[in-house]
């Protein structure tokens, strides 16, 4: 059964591996025919895709942190963070987002949208 404490912890868990660049862990919480779309509207990754997508997105380092409480609703959660990507040019990209990740039955990230326009991203030297 999926609980509230369960997808907390999900969350929770996504967020640490992207601060701690373990990609393989963000991966183990995607079922296998997972969805993510990223941002919302664009074409959604599958398979190896969203591995790759985890990889270019944040090989330049990332502090990820919630700006808010998750919202939890039957089999989804939604959450507002922002990640603070390096460009590796003395620059960060700074995105404000909300996901959302949809669960399937055995607990795992069925579809993953991120929610964010140009107007939730700021570029800021270091």
């Amino acid at each position: 059964m999926i609980t509230p404490e369960y997808m907390q912890q999900i969350v929770d868990r996504y967020l640490v591996a992207i601060n701690a660049g373990d990609m393989a862990a963000v991966m183990a919480l995607y079922a296998d025919d997972a969805l993510v779309e990223d941002p919302a509207g664009t074409e959604p990754k599958r398979g190896d895709e969203i591995l790759q997508f985890y990889t270019n997105a944040f090989s330049g380092g990332a502090k990820v942190e919630l700006t808010g409480p998750v919202r939890l609703s039957a089999k989804t959660a939604a959450f507002p963070f922002r990640a603070e990507i390096g460009k590796g040019d003395g620059q960060v990209m700074i995105v404000e987002v909300i996901d959302i990740f949809e669960f399937d039955p055995a607990g795992k990230v069925a579809r993953m949208t991120a929610h964010f326009g140009p107007t939730n991203v700021t570029i800021r030297s270091t």
